[in-house]
């Protein structure tokens, strides 16, 4: 199954990335595709295993991230914006839903998909 979703984010347009978190560890990314590397300027070996915060910084909202965590917590997809930063340092209003994938073995896996936000 694990192939299959990498095989399908792979072709996608948008920046995709699956996390996986325990209460323990919290969040660690286990996967990028090229569109995330495209977006943010990280390459998969920089980010793996690392937690998304990475790409936060001063002008990211910690009340949008607070609701990103409740609505997840419960099972529910997210869709929210957030200024989040490229690995060059330069910020971007960041579009994203995150959404449960479900547990294996007592870990939970979320998959997120992102795009730059067009300007309303």
């Amino acid at each position: 199954m694990t192939d299959l979703i990498h095989g399908l984010a792979d072709l996608s347009f948008n920046a995709i990335t699956i996390t996986r978190s325990s209460e323990s560890s919290g969040p660690e990314i286990v996967y990028v595709n090229d569109a995330f590397t495209q977006l943010t300027g990280y390459p998969y070996e920089e980010v793996i295993g690392h937690t998304p915060g990475m790409l936060q910084g001063p002008q990211t909202d910690s009340a949008v991230l607070k609701r990103l965590d409740e609505t997840v917590k419960q099972g529910e997809t997210f869709h929210g914006r957030a200024t989040n930063y490229r690995k060059d340092g330069s910020a971007f209003e960041m579009e994203w839903k995150v959404t449960p994938l479900g547990e294996v073995d007592g870990v939970a896996h979320y998959l997120a998909v992102q795009r730059e936000a067009q300007m309303s």
